[in-house]
């Protein structure tokens, strides 16, 4: 959507710098549209290596300003910079070091949206829109974490201040006024929803949870939600961390991470949220422990990077699903409410209305101080050039003194006036600042 069609249509100079506000702010996005899972795990950010890889990401010096955005569906960096070209360049050799992979790697799979683009991608994506499963809140948390990095580390700025704010306001109204998120859930709900129905019910199963961060939590909760299992086994690599779960989680064991091939055999599920950078569970150990090949057994692997191993889908009786075919199995068996879609989108619309009015009245401020300052500066050295310390002055010398100064305000508005431009009516601008319109 062009930027003159949020804004006053009759509000010409209004327009121009709304434009001229947006223009400098670009987006480096790999997502599930650009990306499959095993390229875009070699970019994920892990929530503990957030503020180093900021404190790295400053010592680019073309970026003026950013926000860095890791989830389970992205790796994004927002970004103002007045030199696209050497801040793309210099993040292309960012993230290639990065991964540890060739800069064509970075550019085939990494997409560049900038202006009004981003502002309506950032907004949608606040909101849930632009999430595998729509609604979803968990991105909500996941913003205002990059958010607080930022702020944390100075590297914000006014307009990705603004905007964060504006969408962060946009998410808390959609959530209110409509019932997008009500029955949205987050991806660990979904992978519970998904495996009473494929490997269930799992009121007759036996279920592991691997992990004990919030992940693991919000599936644990769901698996008591949705009725419990026969059996809720839970394990992860710091066992004290298990062992003070609450007891509204209705854990039935807890066993060590050391004994997690032996005990796959005695599971119908296992849902693994651990956090893992890397795989940490192997298929060709599991196929040293296993007992009974007829036996079947159902994963579903929430973390990204993956944390188990691809290589399960070749064993027999073995279904392994990865983050994005959760989500997607999950919207096919679920339905949209469009209703709520279209109002959610009328309410972005209208805060990103505001965002864009807030910032082109700071920016025509801003331009106004320095219009007064600029013709203040002018005034003075021509005036300390052409009356040489004189304190009285003819007529004549008086009249000479302030043409020039006026012609030396107006030279440069002039000399733009001259120039023909294909997107700018320079003529119907002046006309207006200087009221001459009929």
């Amino acid at each position: 959507m062009a930027v003159k069609n949020l804004v006053l249509k009759n509000n010409y100079l209004k327009d121009v710098f709304v434009a001229k506000e947006v223009k400098d702010l670009y987006l480096f996005t790999i997502n599930h549209n650009t990306a499959p899972i095993p390229i875009r795990e070699k970019f994920a950010i892990p929530e503990y290596n957030l503020k180093q890889t900021v404190e790295n990401l400053k010592k680019i010096k073309s970026l003026d300003s950013f926000l860095a955005l890791s989830t389970c569906n992205r790796t994004e960096i927002y970004f103002i910079s007045s030199n696209k070209d050497k801040t793309l360049t210099d993040l292309y050799k960012f993230f290639s070091s990065f991964i540890g992979a060739e800069e064509k790697l970075v550019k085939e799979y990494s997409f560049i949206l900038n202006g009004q683009e981003v502002v309506n991608h950032y907004f949608r994506l606040a909101c849930g829109l632009e999430s595998l499963v729509i609604g979803e809140k968990q991105i909500l948390s996941q913003i205002k974490s990059a958010y607080t990095t930022a702020q944390e580390e100075h590297i914000l700025g006014n307009t990705l201040e603004r905007m964060t704010q504006y969408a962060l306001k946009s998410a808390k109204e959609v959530h209110k006024l409509t019932n997008l998120s009500t029955n949205s859930p987050s991806i660990s709900s979904a992978a519970v929803d998904l495996a009473n129905k494929i490997a269930g019910p799992l009121k007759t199963k036996s279920v592991m949870v691997l992990g004990a961060g919030k992940m693991a939590k919000l599936a644990l909760e769901q698996i008591v939600k949705i009725g419990g299992a026969k059996e809720t086994v839970a394990l992860n690599r710091s066992p004290h961390r298990v062992i003070e779960f609450p007891d509204k989680y209705k854990i039935d064991r807890t066993v060590p991470f050391d004994d997690i091939y032996k005990e796959l055999n005695t599971v119908d599920v296992l849902i693994c949220a651990a956090g893992a950078p890397h795989f940490i569970i192997f298929a060709e150990q599991f196929k040293e422990y296993r007992k009974d090949s007829s036996k079947s057994l159902h994963i579903f692997d929430l973390s990204l990077p993956r944390n188990i191993d691809s290589e399960f889908v070749k064993l027999s009786n073995v279904q392994l699903i990865d983050i994005d075919s959760i989500q997607l199995m999950y919207n096919k068996a679920t339905q949209t409410n469009y209703t709520d879609i279209k109002n959610s989108e009328e309410i972005i619309s209208k805060n990103i209305r505001s965002f864009l009015d807030s910032h082109s009245s700071e920016d025509i401020s801003n331009l106004i101080k320095q219009i007064r300052e600029r013709s203040e500066t002018i005034r003075r050295l021509k005036f300390e050039k052409l009356s040489k310390n004189k304190k009285y002055f003819t007529t004549e010398e008086v009249d000479y003194i302030t043409k020039n100064i006026v012609n030396s305000i107006l030279h440069r508005p002039i000399k733009l006036l001259k120039k023909t431009h294909p997107e700018i009516n320079y003529s119907k601008v002046v006309k207006e600042m200087l009221d001459l319109l009929l």
